[in-house]
């Protein structure tokens, strides 16, 4: 549960990062710099998920993804 909560904990703060990186950034950076945020963010709460889940609850992650792929 508590990499589960620290997975979207790091995509929340992602999120609020490229906003604010989006509303103060010159044109031209506006739109690369938030998409190596998420990029950045993504692998690190992948990381993080993968260090502090039991095998049991990675299993269930994969078999959650592979259940019900994204649309």
């Amino acid at each position: 549960m508590l990499a589960h909560i620290v997975r979207i904990a790091v995509f929340l703060l992602a999120g609020v990062l490229a906003v604010l990186a989006f509303l103060t950034l010159a044109p031209w950076a506006r739109w690369t710099v938030p998409v190596v945020i998420f990029v950045i963010a993504s692998t690190i709460a992948e990381w993080l998920f993968r260090k502090l889940a039991t095998p049991d609850v990675i299993r269930a992650d994969l078999e959650d993804r592979v259940r019900n792929p994204p649309s």
